[in-house]
């Protein structure tokens, strides 16, 4: 058995420390994490035992077995009357973020998302009763197929906006560019991640390898700016089968994966576009120290590090101390 100062034995306990301390906030807000404490137990006793790969794979189930018990309750509490009118509007936009809901929208009609969201979800862990209803009253399933690939609203509303918006202008992405250096890090601050994504398609076509982190699903990156989907990788809150690669919002999962593709890209792009979706899911300050520890990675490396922000999200002091490892470049209208 190797050494305690093993990298790859310290990620992994990075990774079920990380799964505990997730477990011990859920129960303290009254979620049962009973089975996520029993996985994270095992991914230890299987690490004791230097079974690597058996550690890794039980500490993910019990991280998304919190992760779901977590959201179960949310669902349950928002579904109860009364609790969405009560909320402000900003908490409403909140509460769509984390369920992966477009944020846009007067107050009636983010409350309406969510009770459709939450719809949604109750009707999925009824699926059982469902089939038991007259055949005239069943609603026939949809296809496997659709909940795989079923496209968030921002990613709708990117698919209909971003190329016809660079036909109105003649801003040139390969300008822009030119004019990042290789080894720093730059913060692409626009309301929604249009110019990002010209740019980085322009660096691929000047000959760079990629790796695209996104909130976006993959084909739809396909679809709107042309990205090749093996390159891209969907930030999700669920496992997703099939072709689709996928990663939770868990920042060791996703530095994982950038150091994997500078270990062999030393002149490559890493684009992460889902900062405010991992601050719903993790606090600010270790996203903070995730976003530095990338920074000084790329720093060793002739590698870019493009990170898409809507300022709006967060309040000025966040952004600030954003700013000061990231190089912000301002794409707002």
């Amino acid at each position: 058995m190797q050494g305690r100062a093993d990298p790859e034995y310290m990620q992994i306990l990075n990774i079920i420390r990380r799964g505990q301390r997730l477990i011990i906030q859920a129960t303290k807000e009254g979620v049962d994490a009973s089975l996520a404490e029993e996985l994270i137990n095992e991914s230890r006793y299987a690490l004791k035992l230097n079974k690597r790969e058996e550690s890794i794979n039980y500490a993910k189930k019990a991280i998304v077995e919190v992760i779901k018990a977590k959201r179960q309750k949310d669902r349950t509490a928002l579904g109860k009357e009364g609790v969405l009118e009560k909320l402000t509007k900003a908490e409403l936009r909140q509460k769509c973020q984390e369920l992966g809901l477009e944020t846009i929208g007067l107050k009636s009609e983010l409350i309406e998302r969510i009770r459709d969201s939450i719809g949604e979800s109750a009707s999925e862990e009824a699926g059982t009763k469902v089939s038991e209803k007259p055949e005239k009253e069943r609603t026939p399933p949809a296809p496997e197929q659709v909940e795989v690939l079923k496209l968030p609203d921002e990613a709708e509303i990117l698919a209909g906006s971003g190329v016809e918006a660079l036909k109105k202008n003649t801003w040139n992405p390969m300008k822009d560019a030119k004019n990042l250096t290789p080894g720093l890090s730059y913060l692409i601050e626009e309301k929604r991640p249009e110019k990002f994504f010209h740019i980085y398609k322009a660096l691929r076509e000047n000959g760079m390898q990629g790796m695209v982190i996104s909130r976006t699903n993959p084909k739809i990156l396909n679809r709107t700016f042309g990205l090749d989907e093996k390159e891209a990788v969907w930030l999700t809150g669920k496992e997703i089968q099939g072709e689709i690669r996928s990663v939770l919002p868990i920042l060791e999962f996703i530095m994982s994966i950038y150091e994997e593709f500078m270990d062999s890209n030393k002149n490559g792009i890493l684009v992460l576009d889902g900062l405010e979706y991992l601050l719903t899911n993790n606090k600010f300050n270790s996203v903070l120290r995730f976003i530095r520890q990338l920074v000084d990675n790329v720093s060793q490396t002739e590698c870019i590090l493009m990170v898409a922000l809507s300022p709006d999200a967060l309040d000025s002091t966040e952004v600030t101390l954003l700013e000061k490892d990231l190089l912000p470049l301002n794409y707002l209208e």
